[in-house]
């Protein structure tokens, strides 16, 4: 080699790799005066910074297609419960009386003194395409009391009670769920509830204008998705009935049976006076909401069993009155959830929120090895390394709606540390050092997956994790020499 005219001996350029029989003429780093800027650790670490921030932008691009997936599978479901039924949200019974004061004439509420529910509830799963619905066909007995005389409205000569006329309603969010015939038994009169109806003032009806606080937005968490609430409407199963006799006893016992389709949820309102709510089930996956939590549960992988107790002071209405309390009375709902919890779209939408973790040490490593082995990385192959690991999340994306999720992360995480092992190595032309980059990318998508399986410890694992993995990155850096580091 020629020498410098300081005597010195620059370093070489290219050095031959032998990579099975081949061999490679592989360039070097050049450092010293020699060194290209585009070459230098500087230029390096900005480009990789840069870099890291614009593959951002295709990562937001998935994490938007997530949520128009997401969207779809929603409508999907809400079409499968269109034609079955919709959740259902049972109300009642409740006595309805007219009342005529002048010209006016209002309708006075009563309700239940004593309300018992007993439901049994079979889900099924229904599909359309590759989205799926849970249903369910419910079996319901109610009975209790009702205290009439002593809650009908004073008696004057202004006021006229009309209990020839009252009505017996039964508040059922979609009486198409109805699949036999209802029949009430009421003070020992079997009366058929034939006729539908609609009572805003005792079942929900949510419309556009309803947008206070407490009456659509407490409301619609607990009916469920506003578009599904607005087409339930507040509809009522009722029969009329002359109470005229009935009205003389302090105590009037009821019982009615119900055959109820639905979908999703399965709710009830605690109008008695005490109310005991109990419902049984297949699915091994319920959830409790609503207004009061279950004062007993028992889940097995067989199926579930609950119980409520309510009385009327837990509440925010009477057990009589005139208006409207709809919302109030929706509010306090209590719930069952039987929908199958598929948490593919938030969890793969989670594990988006680590992709620049991933990317930017992942460039760490391999910047780490170019200046370790004295390989140049070019920029354009830094790009397709970063488009190999965003493409990771399409492929989560996609191949979740045909697998459980578990499994569609480890394919996916198998097919993308594959791709960029070989293509390291392809660029390093050495194996060991590949493979290290590949292993050290396997633990990443590893770690994040624990991430996203963890719920209360997730920040605590993520702050440590992060700090371990600092610590790592600081002590490699050391071994870095100080001339390529210009």
């Amino acid at each position: 080699m020629e020498e410098n005219m300081n005597g010195s001996t620059p370093p070489p350029l290219e050095q031959d790799v032998v990579v099975g029989e081949a061999i490679y003429s592989q360039p070097e780093i050049a450092y010293g005066p020699n060194k290209k800027f585009t070459q230098s650790f500087t230029f390096k670490v900005l480009f990789i910074a840069l870099l890291s921030l614009l593959l951002l932008i295709p990562s937001l691009m998935i994490s938007s297609l997530g949520e128009e997936r997401k969207k779809t599978a929603t409508n999907a479901e809400n079409e499968i419960a269109s034609k079955w039924g919709m959740p259902q949200h049972i109300t009642g019974p409740v006595i309805a009386i007219p009342c005529v004061e002048g010209n006016q004439k209002d309708m006075y509420y009563i309700l239940p003194k004593t309300l018992n529910v007993n439901a049994d509830v079979k889900s099924q799963t229904l599909y359309r395409n590759i989205y799926e619905a849970v249903v369910y066909n419910s079996s319901i007995d109610i009975d209790g009391t009702f205290n009439i005389n002593s809650l009908l409205p004073i008696k004057n000569d202004s006021v006229k009670v009309l209990l020839n006329e009252a009505y017996i309603e039964m508040g059922i969010t979609d009486l198409r769920g109805i699949s036999k015939k209802v029949q009430l038994n009421l003070g020992g009169k079997i009366t058929d509830v034939n006729d539908g109806g609609t009572d805003g003032n005792i079942q929900y009806d949510i419309s556009p204008e309803d947008e206070s606080e407490y009456d659509y937005n407490v409301v619609v968490e607990s009916v469920g998705a506003k578009d599904v609430a607005k087409e339930a409407g507040s509809c009522v199963a009722m029969a009329r009935m002359d109470l005229t006799e009935l009205a003389q006893h302090d105590s009037v016992p009821f019982k009615l049976h119900l055959d109820l389709k639905g979908s999703e949820t399965l709710n009830f309102a605690p109008v008695g006076e005490v109310t005991k709510i109990k419902v049984k089930g297949d699915c091994a996956t319920p959830s409790f909401n609503g207004n009061f939590l279950p004062a007993d549960r028992n889940v097995t992988p067989d199926g579930f069993d609950a119980t409520w107790e309510v009385i009327s002071i837990n509440r925010p209405y009477p057990q009589s009155f005139m208006g409207n309390r709809a919302n109030e009375i929706a509010a306090s709902q209590v719930q069952v959830g039987l929908r199958i919890p598929v948490d593919r779209f938030q969890k793969t939408e989670r594990a988006i929120k680590y992709a620049l973790l991933v990317i930017v040490l992942t460039f760490i490593a391999a910047l780490f090895s170019e200046f370790r082995l004295r390989r140049n990385i070019n920029v354009f192959q830094y790009l397709l390394i970063g488009l190999a690991l965003v493409l990771f999340y399409s492929l989560l994306l996609s191949m979740s709606e045909h697998m459980a999720f578990a499994l569609a992360y480890l394919i996916a995480t198998l097919m993308t540390v594959g791709m960029v092992t070989v293509y390291l190595f392809g660029v390093l032309k050495v194996k060991k050092q590949a493979l290290i980059i590949g292993a050290m990318l396997l633990f990443m998508y590893a770690y994040v997956f624990v991430l996203l399986n963890l719920e209360s410890y997730a920040l605590l694992a993520g702050s440590i994790g992060l700090f371990i993995i600092l610590a790592v990155i600081m002590y490699y850096s050391l071994k870095i020499r100080t001339e390529d580091l210009q």
